[in-house]
C-alpha cells in the first residue's frame, strides 16, 4: 500500500488484516485473534490495534460480539463508508491510498440546471472539472463540479484535484464556507457513468448532489458525484432524544 500524508499505523494494520480477510487467509465466520495477539504480530499498541479493527468493522468485513470475541463476517465484502457531508474524512480513515484524477477542467457557460442551482444567470462564466477517484487501480468515484468565476479565478488544476478540496478552496480563494445542502438518491448508470466508471449501463450506483453555500448564503459551487455501490455506503449519524419543536395547537375561545 503506498504510504501517503494521510497513512496511519492504524491504516497499515487494517490493511494488513483486510487483505489476508480477502484474500481468504481467515476464512468466513471464523474468529479472529485475540487483541493481545494482534499486538504482537504488529508490534502496535492496543490503541492502534482497536482502531484497525473498528475501520474492519465499519467496513462490514468482521464483527466484535461482547464477550466473545471479533469474528470474519460470513460474507465478508469491503464497503468503505461515506460519512454524511465528509468525504476527505471518511477516505483518509478507511481508503488513504485513494488517488484523485482530474479528467477534464475548462471554463464554460454555466448551462440552464446549474445556473439555476447557483440562483445566476445561464451563461454565467464558472469553471468546470471533472474528477475520477482510484481505488488498487479502478475506478470508484467521480464528480462533475460547478463553481461561479468569482469563486474560482485562483484555482489551478492541482487544486481541484486535491482529496480535501474544500479545505483548499477556501484557503486558495480566500473565502469561508457557511453551509452546503446534501441530496443522496439511487441511479442506474448512463453511458457516460458507464464509461467513467468501467460498469455496465444499469449497473446501481450512489448518486450524491452537493450545493455549497459561502458565509453569507450565497450559492456557490454545485458538485455532482457517482459512487460504485459495492465499493461505498452512506452513514450519517443521528442524535436521539434531543427535544423536538413542535407547532402550537390552536387554541379554541
Amino acid at each position: 500500500m503506498p504510504v501517503t500524508r494521510t497513512t496511519t499505523a492504524y491504516n497499515l494494520v487494517a490493511d494488513a488484516l483486510r487483505r489476508r480477510i480477502l484474500g481468504g487467509e481467515f476464512a468466513p465466520g471464523q474468529q479472529m485473534p485475540p487483541e493481545h495477539q494482534l499486538c504482537e504480530m504488529f508490534s502496535a499498541s492496543r490503541i492502534t490495534i482497536r482502531r484497525a479493527l473498528s475501520i474492519l468493522e465499519e467496513e462490514m468485513l468482521i464483527q466484535r460480539r461482547q464477550g466473545s470475541g471479533t469474528y470474519i463476517s460470513p460474507t465478508p465484502r469491503r464497503r468503505i463508508p461515506l460519512l454524511a457531508t465528509d468525504f476527505a474524512g471518511s477516505i483518509a480513515a478507511h481508503a488513504p491510498e485513494l488517488e484523485r484524477r482530474l479528467d477534464d477542467w475548462r471554463w464554460e457557460a454555466a448551462p440552464p440546471e446549474v445556473a439555476d442551482a447557483l440562483q445566476t444567470f445561464p451563461g454565467d462564466r464558472v469553471v468546470f472539472a471533472r474528477r475520477t477517484d482510484i481505488l488498487a487501480g479502478a475506478p470508484v468515484a467521480y464528480d462533475q463540479v460547478h463553481i461561479l468565476a468569482r469563486l474560482a479565478d485562483r484555482l489551478t488544476p492541482d487544486d481541484l484535484a486535491e482529496l480535501h478540496f474544500l479545505e483548499r478552496w477556501q484557503q486558495v480563494q480566500q473565502i469561508r464556507l457557511g453551509h452546503l445542502t446534501q441530496t443522496v438518491e439511487a441511479a442506474a448508470a448512463d453511458e457516460e457513468q458507464s464509461r467513467w466508471l468501467e460498469v455496465t449501463p444499469g449497473s446501481p450506483l450512489l448518486k450524491e448532489a452537493d450545493l455549497c453555500y459561502d458565509a453569507g448564503g450565497t450559492a456557490g459551487a454545485v458538485f455532482i458525484s457517482y459512487y460504485r455501490h459495492d465499493v461505498f455506503r452512506l452513514t450519517t449519524t443521528i442524535q436521539m432524544g434531543q427535544s423536538v419543536s413542535r407547532p402550537a395547537s390552536p387554541k379554541t375561545e
